[in-house]
């Protein structure tokens, strides 16, 4: 194993439980034990540096051969961590089933192969793992009862190869239009014109899209409505995309055998974006139960609780935004700043962009400048802020804000002109950003108060229209700028 942290943050990583279960599997093995008590030194420690690891270590016996102990350990540990709790699981239990099959027909025990691979077709069709399925196809056609005709039995076999393969391949089909739009997104964000509604509408309605009654499996149901989710979500239609999510739920709890023990959790996901698609809908109320039904769920499933800590705080602060109760949202940063260094390797690129987002919007909003500023740069300097356009976008255009409060004039031309060719390079320059950005132009030449607010002013009404306008409106969700010219007015 290459001089890596991957040993140290896998040990970081364990449970109690998988550290006993690890502790007591190493009991029942003979030989030599040097790697236990590598385990247990990489343990105590809060971090690893391998040079300073090795001189305090340097005369335990796991320091000779050094590498090879730390690559024995890992694949120890490994190894007991797909044993811990694995044969509970559907694909444990799949696994198992066809290790049995290939057992009995190796022993030519061929009655007792003909019932278990009766079973294991049957529980791989109840979960629908069609690609375990046509394994277990596959086997089965090797050997077929001397009472069926042969030619018969193999045409049925290959019958059923096929629809698995079909209902595969039609999932995968959602899934990749899913990911499609989903790049779409990020690149484009929220739709602002005709052109780009027209193509998400095509998307989401032709071809495999032109019927909910078309998928055939669950699995693909519920990839159909996350399609539908998707496309209404990127429109902004929060309406549109509450009921696609509603439908998803429904084909998830009424059909749970086929979406048990994924690395995603179905219904906990989908109950996240109901709780998001809420906030959005200003029903917060109705977003909160979500967050308690979720943890509910994840306690009684023994499920890891990381993903909920982390979203249950993000949401709770997009809850306190959206109620317009900033002081509640800002004391729930330092905790959402602790969740980006304590998961930093485990947060998703949208998730941890989007935390990043709403920290510098609450700044604004709080009217903490410097802190606003502070989080601005720090969204601005991330490596993968490329990866959501829009983020990027509306963070060049706050950016334009926090100097224009901050009187940083100076800085401000410079900052119009790089931000206009930002927009114009990446066809972002929409009539809400090409309004703000020649607002602020002409701000830096007012000479007095009357002239300051008839300048905002004329910016209400101007934004007013927009907020109104069919496409203009989504530029809103990143950033009210109306409710902005507002408060200045206020204070005019």
């Amino acid at each position: 194993m290459k001089q890596s942290n991957d040993l140290f943050e896998l040990i970081s990583s364990l449970t109690r439980s998988e550290k006993r279960y690890f502790i007591l599997s190493s009991r029942l093995q003979s030989g030599s034990k040097i790697y236990v008590s590598l385990f247990k030194a990489l343990e105590k420690q809060s971090d690893y540096d391998e040079k300073k690891f090795k001189s305090r270590y340097k005369n335990e016996k796991f320091i000779n051969n050094y590498a090879f102990n730390k690559k024995n350990l890992y694949d120890l540990l490994m190894k007991t961590l797909t044993a811990y709790g694995y044969s509970s699981t559907v694909d444990g239990q799949l696994h198992a089933m066809i290790a049995e099959c290939r057992i009995l027909f190796n022993k030519a025990l061929y009655k007792k192969y003909f019932r278990a691979i009766a079973k294991a077709k049957l529980f791989a069709y109840k979960h629908e793992r069609y690609g375990y399925l046509i394994q277990i196809l596959d086997m089965e056609k090797i050997i077929i009862p001397k009472e069926m005709i042969h030619k018969q039995k193999s045409d049925e076999i290959m019958k059923e190869v096929k629809t698995a393969a079909k209902k595969t391949i039609e999932f995968f089909k959602y899934s990749s239009l899913a990911g499609t739009l989903l790049n779409n997104y990020r690149h484009y964000g929220l739709t602002r014109g005709s052109e780009h509604t027209a193509m998400l509408d095509s998307l989401s309605s032709e071809g495999i899209m032109s019927s909910p009654e078309k998928p055939q499996s669950c699995r693909a149901q519920e990839a159909f409505y996350r399609v539908k989710e998707i496309s209404s979500g990127i429109k902004a239609d929060s309406e549109a995309t509450y009921s696609a999510l509603v439908n998803r739920y429904k084909v998830v709890i009424n059909n749970p055998y086929p979406f048990k023990n994924y690395l995603l959790h179905y219904p906990a996901d989908i109950m996240f974006s109901l709780a998001e698609c809420c906030i959005n809908l200003n029903r917060t109320d109705e977003a909160l139960s979500y967050l308690n039904e979720i943890e509910k769920i994840l306690l009684n499933d023994k499920y890891n609780l990381e993903d909920f800590d982390i979203y249950k705080g993000y949401l709770n602060f997009r809850i306190f935004l959206k109620k317009g109760d900033i002081q509640k949202a800002s004391k729930l940063i330092p905790s959402l700043e602790n969740i980006l260094v304590t998961y930093k390797d485990k947060l998703q690129i949208d998730t941890e962009l989007s935390i990043l987002y709403h920290v510098l919007v609450c700044r604004v909003e709080e009217k903490s400048y410097l802190k606003a500023l502070e989080a601005c740069n720090r969204l601005m300097s991330h490596p993968l802020l490329a990866k959501r356009a829009d983020y990027e976008t509306y963070s060049r255009i706050l950016n334009l804000v926090i100097h224009f409060e901050l009187k940083n004039y100076e800085l401000l031309k410079y900052l119009l002109v790089r931000t206009y060719r930002y927009l114009c390079k990446h066809e972002k320059l929409f009539k809400t950003e090409q309004l703000i950005i020649d607002f602020i132009r002409k701000l830096q030449k007012v000479k007095n108060d009357d002239d300051l607010n008839f300048n905002f002013n004329k910016m209400e009404t101007k934004l007013a229209k927009l907020k109104n306008d069919k496409y203009e409106k989504n530029a809103f969700e990143y950033f009210d700028l109306h409710k902005w010219v507002a408060s200045k007015l206020r204070q005019v």
